[in-house]
């Protein structure tokens, strides 16, 4: 049920693939960190923002004719404080995976207004699969009224904040990469942070005098078959209709970028006996601020709190849920500091409360709390070996040294530290 793993989403989170796609590099003819923050990956810069808003189609590579292929491949170690419950095959401590991931990208410019940006993963542990991840095809446009203008874009995707340019949101916030071992933020998150790959959709956005961020569109569940085909998320979990809408403003003054928005997301999903449904209604506010000033120096500093309401009035109460109506809050700031591009210090705090339920909650790791309160700190060090590439400018690596602390996990402090993890790895981008 993709309820229960909406609830539980936090414990698998924190892995959410991390992405860089050298064949844009190819494309635009710039380098990597043109677009990214830290040499490569996911967190964009002010042109990478742009270039997503575009489409992807901006040109300018001296390759005209070049493959839009990238891949990724990940090694990690993992240590725990006590052992855990390893994937079949691992032992219940220090797991060193040498293929965590492995991604192949299909990325770039289709038109002069259509382009996409499309994943596959192949998982392990746990997995073990090739499946299907974000995807992201879009058309965008500019447009002039009178002195306003502006970029008009369609995304279709399979992930709600997957279309998103922020490092605010659940698809793109840090970390980037994270242990297939580790608790993640604990045993809930909220439902938005939960779909991906088991919905597919379709949103529109304007971007207005650079300034104010309009996006808003519908998402469905795939269906039993093509879940089974693409190895996604759900099997017709989510029901209906069911809407996204996100607002923001940013600006800029000097080298620094701003920008405070709000996001929410209605999700209906099947009690799993017959039509009736349970509603998960997400709404959030987020704030960013970076800093660049050129390549020696970048700071960044993201922050998201969301609030959950959930209804629970059809016929799961009493089957996977406690109480007829839950609430859920979530809190997750971090800040980053990368000198040249090549090393990098991240520290993330992040704090999840919400209505106790003992049958939602209940067993958790081994607990028995009954509720979802968890809270942490994230600590991370990065080094590009070679700074922006280990041969030219459209290949990357990365070793980076993760450690994660629980103040609380799952409603309790007593043996919350038993959680912490130690995560080292290896990231190649080509």
């Amino acid at each position: 049920m993709l309820l229960a793993a909406g609830a539980l989403a936090g414990l698998g989170l924190m892995a959410t693939p991390a992405h860089a796609v050298p064949a844009f590099a190819r494309q635009t003819g710039q380098d990597c960190i043109a677009c990214h923050v830290g040499g490569f990956g996911p967190q964009l810069t002010p042109f990478g923002r742009a270039f997503k808003l575009g489409g992807y189609t901006l040109q300018g590579g001296s390759e005209k004719h070049h493959i839009p292929l990238s891949a990724m491949l990940v090694a990690s170690y993992t240590h725990t404080t006590d052992d855990n419950q390893s994937a079949p095959g691992f032992s219940s401590n220090d797991n060193f995976t040498a293929l965590q991931q492995a991604s192949v990208f299909l990325a770039g410019r289709i038109t002069d207004h259509i382009g996409m940006f499309g994943q596959a993963t192949y998982s392990n542990p746990g997995d073990d699969r090739v499946m299907w991840d974000n995807t992201d095809i879009r058309y965008a446009h500019d447009y002039q009224f009178g002195s306003t203008t502006g970029i008009f874009g369609i995304s279709l995707n399979n992930n709600p904040t997957v279309s998103d340019v922020w490092n605010t949101v659940p698809a793109w916030q840090f970390g980037f990469m994270s242990s297939p071992f580790g608790q993640g933020y604990g045993p809930a998150q909220p439902m938005i942070a939960g779909l991906g790959q088991s919905v597919i959709g379709t949103t529109a956005y304007t971007l207005v005098d650079n300034h104010w961020y309009f996006e808003g569109g519908l998402y469905h569940g795939i269906s039993n078959w093509w879940n089974q085909q693409l190895q996604g998320g759900g099997a017709d979990a989510v029901y209906g209709y069911n809407p996204y809408w996100r607002i923001n403003y940013s600006t800029s003054s000097g080298l620094s970028n701003y920008e405070v928005g709000l996001i929410g997301m209605n999700t209906k999903v099947s009690d799993g006996v017959g039509t009736d449904t349970n509603e998960f209604k997400d709404y959030g506010v987020d704030a960013s601020y970076q800093y660049i000033d050129g390549g020696t120096n970048s700071v960044t500093v993201n922050g998201l709190y969301m609030r959950e309401k959930q209804d629970y009035s059809a016929e799961y109460v009493g089957n996977g849920s406690n109480n007829a109506s839950n609430t859920l809050n979530f809190l997750n700031i971090n800040t980053a500091y990368w000198y040249q591009n090549t090393y990098g210090a991240t520290i993330q705090f992040f704090d999840t409360t919400g209505s106790s339920d003992a049958v939602l909650y209940s067993g958790t790791n081994g607990y028995t709390n009954s509720n979802p309160e968890t809270s942490g700190v994230v600590w991370e060090l990065d080094w590009n070996p070679f700074g922006k590439s280990w041969a030219d400018p459209e290949k990357n690596l990365r070793l980076g040294l993760q450690y994660t602390t629980y103040n609380k996990f799952a409603g309790s402090s007593q043996g919350a530290s038993g959680n912490n993890s130690l995560y080292l790895y290896v990231w190649t981008a080509i």
